[in-house]
């Protein structure tokens, strides 16, 4: 099991930090590595307890305790943010920054803010990621490396998850952020996109590992997709409808109420499944898609729609369902191969 990869097929919002941690504590996994763009996306993870756990900058799988974090070398770093969930979750012993990553600045987020274009036509976060990667582009960004608060957690990302790796006993599990379609140079609905790509290729390139390593894709599919921001949703509900559903949700950046969709476009999850080339799918919020599968760990639950969707994504994609997700807690998971 040398690597693999989370990617989402869609707008994001999917559950893939949930994956994350599943995975990881379900394998042992040695190391999760974050790709993506920086901390413009969110992930959230409601422990058994009932806890809701929050991040932007690392990957879920410290959540399994043998579990080593790192940002990959090719997303941004905001020091405050990484800091902050290195001290919330008490892991400063097993978190690991590339030194050659970008940071995101308290001007680069200012300007974000004032940036008219981002904030009211594209929909942008506005957390500094896009002002940061065209700094980088330039040549112009500071590096982690430059940052003496960082310097305990610096490290080669890139070796480390090549070494880890090639050990065909260890697993390592690489979270992207975002969705396939808001890639920048992917999707038909620029400049509606994120500042960079959101594939499995991309998350390999972002945390430098060699191709050869990696075992499986696991794609994810929102079973009622939803998008934050500006751009087309196909069979997108209203407010109304999806809060007289009881699916209302609210992004873990920024608080923003997502917009839903009834139901999935097979002609995106086949384009999807072209580039990422999945081995296996995680079909997420299933509970969404029928309210009586809320919390069901055991196939017995699974009813006649669920089974219809899962059906025809697995046609859509060429890939097997695998994972079920069926409610917000960790352990809200049916395996089904």
């Amino acid at each position: 099991m040398p690597a693999s990869v989370i990617v989402d097929a869609l707008w994001g919002d999917s559950g893939k930090g949930k994956a994350c941690a599943y995975l990881s504590r379900k394998y042992d996994a040695a190391l999760a590595v974050r790709a993506g763009i920086g901390t413009n996306a969110g992930a959230s993870v409601t422990l058994e307890s009932g806890e809701l756990i929050k991040a932007r900058q690392l990957p879920t799988g410290w959540l399994n305790p043998r579990t080593r974090v790192a940002v990959g070398s090719g997303v941004l770093v905001d020091p405050r943010v990484f800091r902050d969930e290195v001290q919330r979750f008490g892991i400063g012993d097993r978190a690991m920054v590339d030194r050659r990553c970008a940071v995101i600045t308290e001007q680069h987020i200012a300007d974000e803010l004032a940036d008219d274009h981002l904030a009211s036509r594209v929909g942008s976060t506005c957390t500094g990621n896009g002002h940061a990667r065209a700094d980088f582009i330039l040549r112009r960004a500071q590096q982690a490396r430059e940052l003496p608060e960082l310097e305990p957690y610096l490290t080669d990302v890139a070796a480390e998850v090549n070494r880890v790796a090639a050990d065909a006993d260890q697993l390592v599990i690489i979270e992207s952020s975002q969705g396939t379609m808001l890639s920048l140079a992917l999707s038909d609905d620029y400049p509606y996109t994120t500042s960079g790509n959101c594939t499995t290729a991309s998350a390999l390139n972002d945390v430098g590992l060699n191709w050869r390593h990696l075992s499986e894709v696991i794609m994810v599919v929102k079973a009622m997709p939803s998008r934050v921001g500006e751009g087309p949703l196909p069979y997108e509900i209203s407010a109304a409808e999806a809060e007289r559903r009881g699916i209302s949700e609210y992004g873990v950046n920024t608080g923003r109420l997502r917009r839903k969709a009834i139901a999935l476009d097979h002609d995106l999850l086949r384009y999807a499944a072209m580039v990422n080339g999945p081995t296996q799918i995680a079909l997420t919020f299933g509970d969404h898609l029928d309210p009586r599968i809320r919390g069901a760990r055991s196939t017995a639950a699974i009813g006649p729609q669920v089974r219809r969707v899962i059906a025809e994504v697995e046609s859509a994609t060429g890939a097997p369902v695998t994972l079920l997700d069926t409610g917000p807690r960790l352990d809200d998971m049916i395996e089904l191969a």
